[in-house]
């Protein structure tokens, strides 16, 4: 979000115009930082469509607690994710709670500090699976029919603890070429879904969260959407891995 220079940081502002460009009714946001926490298949949906943001990391530097970023949901687009969600047997709970910074920090980038695109956010389901998370996936698809975007927002690789301990990651680059791999090929779900029993997993996720989101976007597409890849590389000396794709209908 302050590396403004940076390569993921231009392509979420590549992101924020293409999806301006698009003018989607809105966008349906499932992000690593908010997970059902029951430990079910389930998953929640926010209702407070005032957007109110959730600072949700804690002893960073003031500026951090100080940023912004003002959007809205909708009452009927909430409706609609409700009966997508129940129609394909997932329970859903509402729950008025808010745009954790999963969601606000790369919109902040992506749109300018401010959107007037609808956003609602979706939990993850509670179980850490990621079957349950495309199951989520397939089920918000049948939103994009009714005009709405889905996204999801995690992160490609991301092992903090290696990172702040300064230990070596070897993992980063292996795994980011496999996730390249897995998006790519003619069944991009199952290769996804292979991701989680990849020799390198568990030391690039020590917990699944930053990748289950990725397993709900490839879910959500279909197989004549266009890939596009906005940025895939490694930051922060090759620790930790980026990853920005963007599917589109065929025009």
């Amino acid at each position: 979000m302050f590396d403004t220079q940076s390569k993921p940081y231009k392509a979420w502002q590549k992101y924020g115009a293409a999806v301006e460009a698009a003018k989607p009714r809105g966008l349906v946001v499932v992000s690593a930082h908010w997970e059902n926490e029951d430990g079910s298949e389930h998953v929640k949906v926010n209702t407070d469509t005032t957007n109110p943001l959730v600072y949700d990391f804690y002893n960073f530097p003031k500026q951090y607690y100080e940023q912004t970023f003002t959007s809205h949901g909708d009452p009927k687009m909430v409706v609609d994710i409700q009966e997508a969600l129940k129609e394909a047997g997932v329970e859903v709970e509402p729950v008025k709670r808010g745009l954790d910074h999963g969601v606000w920090v790369p919109f902040k980038v992506a749109f300018g500090g401010k959107t007037d695109i609808p956003i609602v956010q979706v939990s993850l389901p509670g179980d850490g699976s990621p079957v349950s998370s495309a199951k989520l996936g397939k089920a918000l698809s049948s939103l994009r029919d009714k005009g709405y975007g889905i996204m999801g927002t995690g992160q490609a690789v991301h092992n903090l603890r290696d990172l702040f301990s300064g230990r070596p990651a070897p993992y980063t680059a292996p795994f980011m070429s496999a996730i390249t791999s897995a998006l790519s090929s003619p069944k991009p779900l199952e290769a996804t879904l292979t991701l989680f029993r990849h020799p390198m997993y568990r030391q690039a996720h020590p917990t699944p969260e930053h990748l289950l989101p990725l397993a709900v976007a490839v879910a959500a597409t279909q197989p004549e959407d266009r890939l596009e890849e906005l940025f895939a590389g490694t930051a922060e000396d090759g620790k930790l891995g980026w990853g920005m794709w963007f599917w589109k209908p065929q025009e």
